[in-house]
């Protein structure tokens, strides 16, 4: 017996194109204007100046200054402090 073959050019379904780099950032700038607008410039201005706070908090400044220290140095003061609880 003999089998007919089907013809092979079926059409290709098209897949969605992807966006481009700027449409990607025109998407972005747009989304973020009408948050803007949404959530208003005094509302902005509020959360900037409280996270700016945060940031010169003493604690986050020793944070800091923790994490640019030698890692070798803080190992030993740390160690020297609970010696010392002790």
């Amino acid at each position: 017996m003999f089998w007919k073959k089907k013809d092979k050019k079926q059409p290709i379904p098209s897949k969605p194109t992807k966006p481009t780099r700027d449409e990607i950032l025109a998407q972005a700038k747009a989304n973020m204007a009408a948050a803007r607008a949404e959530i208003g410039d005094e509302t902005l201005e509020k959360i900037k100046q409280a996270i700016l706070k945060k940031q010169s908090s003493t604690l986050e400044k020793a944070k800091a200054q923790i994490k640019a220290a030698d890692t070798d140095k803080v190992r030993d003061h740390i160690q020297y402090m609970i010696r010392e609880e002790k």
